[in-house]
């Protein structure tokens, strides 16, 4: 039960959540750098009483939370979204296992990928996962979805995603702080009586049937019924979409608790109304559970089917929403429209690194690290560059001997499984490991030394580097014997960042 304390004026949405935090007596919280999360982090591990530390992936860290709640004590998770993807596995599966105490997984959605690999929308996680999901419009649903959603989580007996975006976490707002007061619930061991269908079962049948009721009647879905045009919205959109529904007599439903549907909500709102427009973002997760013939939105083409919207997007929809078909031509981003692309850091300690990679002419793979940046000119160089981690696998799927370029942070991230398969399975390629000791394009982070685990694994199949001693020449020479070599080899360069480096705005 939540015990009112005390009105707050002009919070920022990082604040709203470190407090959320506090209020709910969280014991632990476990995350991973990346944009847009980090500020908010920051601001956790600035209080000893949370227990916040980084770890080298997702999945460590929601394995870590479910520890903590299977003890009794309440955990959050802090990630970006392609995060998500990482600890989707025991996260789902914890679903029907159970929990103790509540679980939080704050996801930090880049809209836009403006720092990210890609554009994802973590709201469907909560269908793929059946886990309610909310989606804050200020800092006080941010508070209210952290601290609300570890009373849900313990009450389900399951996780709670909250999505959160940049914009909401710098917006600042009003808040009325409350407690949750700490049950210290332990997970309840009868879970083993049933099957894994039988978990399975219990859950859809308490679990889920009741997060399906609170989400009805929660005080974050509003709505108010004016015209005979209406408005479906949610996340930082609804600030948007609730101006101009105020401004045009329109009616406006803003749901903050998205998933499970609130679907009686949704139903009384959509009876009557002529035309509704459905506006979030980035995805249409509302509009595909609502969608008929006077539904408007992405799918129909009345706003950009991906990326933010903006209030002359969203007046422009309204104003052709008796139209059937779609309104908008899309205009492909490029980086040459755009006008610039990511480069390196002036002083790179591993500038002749990549020069010679150039210089070889063979197949290269990169990753979300620094190595990205060898996809955009100078270099233009990168086959593949995918998730954290991802580069040796790719390029032990070349047809010809190629290298793979990541961090030591992507080593630890998922990249170290990879390098072991690659071992095992006798496979081609030569991997080039910038050590440099810290999570250098997430944030900054401090790593631990990696060259001494590599050289022990690899032998004599690694040969480690120190960058101030390189030369192209001499970098090139070494790739060259290495690549004519039998087998997986390792070229480690150590080396650090230079104090004060900013990514580069290379003209694209």
């Amino acid at each position: 039960m939540l015990r009112p304390d005390v009105e707050l004026k002009n919070i920022a949405g990082v604040d709203a959540a470190y407090m959320a935090l506090k209020d709910a007596g969280v014991r632990m919280v476990r995350g991973v750098p990346g944009y847009p999360i980090n500020d908010l982090f920051t601001r956790f591990q600035k209080d000893e009483g949370l227990n916040a530390e980084w770890v080298f992936n997702e999945k460590i860290a929601y394995e870590m939370a479910v520890g903590a709640s299977a003890c009794g004590d309440r955990a959050v998770v802090v990630c970006k979204h392609v995060g998500v993807n990482i600890l989707a596995d025991p996260m789902i599966i914890s679903v029907s296992h159970s929990i103790g105490s509540g679980i939080v997984v704050i996801a930090g959605d880049d809209v836009g990928a403006f720092m990210s690999s890609d554009e994802q929308d973590s709201r469907w996680y909560g269908k793929l996962a059946e886990i309610p999901v909310f989606d804050p419009s200020t800092p006080a649903e941010v508070y209210d979805s952290i601290l609300g959603g570890l009373g849900l989580s313990e009450r389900i007996s399951a996780p709670v995603l909250v999505r959160v975006v940049d914009v909401v976490l710098r917006e600042q707002g009003d808040i009325s702080r409350k407690v949750l007061p700490v049950r210290h619930k332990k997970l309840d061991r009868s879970i083993w009586d049933y099957t894994m269908f039988g978990k399975h079962q219990k859950y859809l049948l308490e679990g889920w049937s009741q997060a399906a009721e609170e989400s009805e009647r929660s005080p974050m879905n509003r709505s108010s019924k004016k015209g005979a045009i209406g408005i479906i919205s949610s996340g930082y959109v609804s600030n948007i979409a609730a101006g101009i529904a105020e401004e045009k007599g329109l009616s406006h439903l803003a749901l903050g608790f998205v998933n499970p549907l609130p679907r009686g909500l949704v139903d009384d709102f959509l009876f009557g109304l002529d035309h509704v427009l459905v506006c979030e973002e980035v995805s249409p997760f509302l509009e595909e559970q609502v969608h008929m013939p006077k539904v408007r939105g992405r799918l129909t083409g009345h706003l950009p089917r991906a990326g933010p919207l903006d209030e002359e997007s969203v007046r422009n929809a309204l104003d052709n929403i008796s139209m059937q078909g779609g309104i908008r031509d899309v205009e492909l981003e490029t980086l040459a429209g755009r006008g610039y692309a990511i480069g390196k850091c002036d002083e790179c300690p591993y500038t002749p690194v990549y020069d010679a990679i150039k210089m070889l002419n063979v197949p290269v793979a990169g990753d979300a690290g620094c190595s990205i940046q060898a996809a955009n000119p100078p270099y233009s160089m990168l086959i593949v560059a995918m998730a954290l981690g991802s580069a040796p696998s790719v390029a032990c799927g070349f047809n010809e001997k190629g290298i793979a370029m990541m961090g030591d942070y992507a080593l630890l991230h998922t990249g170290l499984p990879a390098l072991l398969n690659a071992k095992y399975s006798g496979k081609e390629a030569v991997v080039v490991l910038f050590a440099n000791r810290e999570a250098a394009m997430t944030g900054g982070q401090t790593l631990p030394d990696v060259t001494g685990l590599v050289k022990d694994i690899f032998k004599e199949d690694c040969v480690i580097s120190d960058s101030g001693d390189l030369s192209t020449d001499k970098v090139y020479g070494d790739l060259k014997k290495l690549l004519e070599a039998k087998g997986l080899k390792i070229y480690v360069v150590t080396g650090s960042c230079p104090a004060g480096r900013k990514h580069k705005n290379m003209l694209a």
